[in-house]
């Protein structure tokens, strides 16, 4: 752990201006070019978009969307600091010394041979316990297993800055890269200790829908919820993004006369972020052009519905409407082959 170079970033970093100041929210998280494949226009059977319910928090002018799997590991870092009594001061340094060592994955590789979400070196303990979050966490907090002090071994680790208190125990190159992370640490943190949970609640079937044709059609969408994305499908058992508005739409005597994600948005009044209804469509992906290669269906403000990529089922998510990735529209009359929005 003495010396460091930069980990491939498998987070996501977007620069969204105004984002709910440091708070902690869920939002969609886009993965972008190099990272997860970037999201191509939906008439291309390579295009890949994904976005699933996630965690941001803001640091400085960047915002930083965290996965299922970096949540967890944050739900362990600090679960195990928990039953060691760790104070939650100690919970954040632990965090936000694993997001800077390993953007909060727990990775088999690493500078030399450094390993885990802590990349300890192997003079701390076996490679199984290093790339056990568990056990790794529990190191960092209590020392290695051939005398290295852990952070409960430093001198006034409490009244340290993080920075000051994580290089204690990691011995870092880059020292001062630890604080970066000390707001998203502490929500997370706060999250964990606050309610137990850092995960999201997609059962959204049936929840607050509008005594309307929309309704209806967002009930329809709604209950395809574990049907899997195939690129091309309008169901009944199978979707792409688009496939889902157009099966829903003719479910409830509304058929369309437009197909892809791009014509949906070509045929939409556009809508400005907090002025969204449910039925309204969240178009993504956007080309060059500003032209929509994928689409998302408005349950109510901040949640959508959608068949979101290859190997995803559809699902609930959350989304942040003045988030700059996104457009907020709502289908005309023209693009009903009977010349008529159920929302007129």
């Amino acid at each position: 752990m003495e010396r460091r170079v930069p980990l491939r970033l498998v987070i996501v970093l977007l620069a969204i201006l105004g984002l709910f100041g440091a708070g902690l929210v869920l939002v969609p998280a886009m993965m972008m070019m190099g990272i997860a494949g970037v999201p191509l226009d939906e008439d291309s059977d390579s295009g890949t978009l994904s976005v699933s319910c996630a965690r941001i928090a803001q640091t400085g002018n960047t915002d930083v969307v965290l996965d299922d799997s970096q949540l967890e590991n944050a739900q362990t870092v600090i679960e195990t600091g928990v039953a060691l009594d760790i104070p939650p001061r100690g919970l954040v340094v632990a965090v936000a010394t694993a997001m800077q060592e390993s953007t909060l994955r727990n990775i088999n590789y690493g500078d030399r041979d450094s390993l885990g979400l802590f990349q300890q070196r192997a003079a701390w303990g076996p490679a199984s316990d290093r790339t056990n979050p568990e056990e790794s966490a529990r190191m960092f907090f209590t020392g290695g297993q051939q005398g290295q002090p852990g952070l409960v071994d430093v001198d006034n680790w409490q009244s340290m800055d993080v920075t000051d208190a994580a290089q204690e125990v990691q011995r870092s190159a880059f020292p001062f890269a630890y604080a970066r992370w000390e707001s998203l640490a502490g929500s997370l943190v706060e999250s964990v200790v606050g309610d137990g949970q850092l995960g999201c609640d997609q059962n959204m079937v049936g929840a607050n829908l509008p005594d309307s044709t929309v309704g209806d059609f967002l009930q329809v969408a709604l209950e395809q919820q574990g049907d899997p994305y195939i690129w091309g499908a309008v169901g009944p058992d199978s979707f792409d993004c688009s496939g889902l508005v157009v099966y829903s739409y003719q479910k409830v005597g509304h058929p369309l006369k437009i197909r892809t994600a791009a014509q949906m948005m070509d045929n939409s009044t556009m809508i400005e972020p907090g002025q969204e209804q449910p039925g309204d469509l969240l178009f993504g992906a956007l080309g060059e052009r500003g032209s929509a290669g994928h689409v998302m269906i408005v349950v109510e403000p901040g949640t959508a519905v959608q068949a979101p990529a290859a190997g995803r089922d559809v699902e609930v998510t959350q989304y942040t409407a003045d988030n700059v990735n996104w457009k907020l529209g709502r289908l005309n009359d023209s693009a009903f082959a009977d010349s008529q929005s159920p929302a007129a």
